[in-house]
């Protein structure tokens, strides 16, 4: 790993790239591409195999190692690359736990914009607080829609937070999913029981009194997410945070929303936040279980669960969605 510990201690670098011959970065805002010729193919090789070992693998064409600094590596071998070549994707996580309010000062909200189907005006919104049926309001969601419309994000998710809402971040690999989800965590009251779901130990939580920590995977004595979301369910948390939504996990997990383990925050690949209603939907649709659900019906229960949906790119909210009008309309 010599060649590459440069990298690796730089802050700045988020991922890197490796080839034979090259190295190619993501730092915060710029990419970088520099010739390594101590980077052979042969010694890649040997670098990649030392790598599978360590993470207690058996060599095969597509690999998901963790790295001794917890950092997350894929490596690509062939077949499923051209003969003669071998990708190692290395991702960086920092373990330092950023506040909301540093977020903020750091501009994560500043450029948010609301994209929920209904953005009531105040006294629309309070006209809908007066109704006498199902659908009326209640006070908190007037709360939380006044600071949504007065572009108080930070303030806005820290009282989602404390109300148990359920949130889902969006955006692709490396747009700041996680760093956000952790600052939302450490906004829960530190005497709370909480349980993570994760395949790498990112979510960091120091300032918890009682915290379970489950790990999925190929490793050796890892089970898969839905055996560690159904061992959640035994040890009697307030909340579950899983990581990532990525297979059938999603249906449980959203189950558990719904069976006093509100508050949940976890994320999802979608490329905008009404999508990820969609991407989810269609994890469940795959599933062995989700494929005897109608679409429709999967969505029904996603805009009925899911009260908060994020969009991140390049490590600011780009995107909003908090409907408790289409959402109560749904449940009617």
């Amino acid at each position: 790993m010599r060649p590459l510990v440069p990298y690796l201690d730089n802050p700045a670098v988020t991922e890197l790239r490796v080839r034979p011959g090259q190295v190619v970065t993501d730092a915060f805002k710029e990419k970088g591409y520099e010739d390594a010729p101590e980077l052979s193919l042969p010694y890649l090789r040997s670098l990649a195999t030392a790598m599978i070992a360590y993470a207690g693998l058996s060599v095969r064409s597509v690999n998901y190692v963790t790295l001794p600094g917890s950092e997350r590596g894929t490596i690509l071998m062939p077949p499923v690359v051209l003969e003669g070549t071998l990708t190692i994707v290395i991702r960086k996580h920092s373990a330092v736990v950023k506040s909301a309010h540093q977020l903020d000062e750091e501009g994560a909200f500043a450029d948010c914009r609301d994209v929920s189907f209904n953005q009531p005006t105040e006294a629309e919104a309070k006209a809908e607080a007066e109704r006498t049926d199902f659908r009326r309001l209640e006070p908190f969601e007037l709360e939380l829609l006044d600071l949504k419309r007065q572009g108080r994000i930070r303030d806005f998710l820290l009282r989602c937070v404390a109300l148990k809402r359920n949130i889902v971040v969006s955006g692709k690999a490396g747009s700041g999913k996680t760093t956000l989800t952790r600052s939302l965590i450490e906004a829960v009251p530190t005497d709370e029981h909480i349980a993570t779901i994760e395949d790498v130990h990112e979510l960091f939580l120091p300032n918890h009194k009682e915290v379970t920590n489950l790990f999925y995977g190929d490793g050796s004595g890892r089970i898969f997410a839905l055996a560690c979301l159904a061992a959640c369910m035994r040890i009697t948390p307030e909340r579950i945070f899983l990581a990532e939504l990525r297979g059938g996990e999603a249906l449980e997990y959203t189950n558990a929303l719904n069976t006093d383990h509100g508050g949940g925050i976890t994320t999802t690949h979608a490329n905008g936040a009404i999508e990820a209603f969609d991407s989810i939907a269609t994890l469940i649709k795959n599933s062995d279980v989700g494929r005897t659900l109608e679409m429709e019906s999967i969505k029904h229960v996603l805009y009925t669960t899911v009260d908060v949906v994020l969009y991140m790119r390049a490590r600011k909210v780009l995107q909003v969605f908090y409907d408790p009008i289409f959402k109560r309309r749904q449940m009617s």
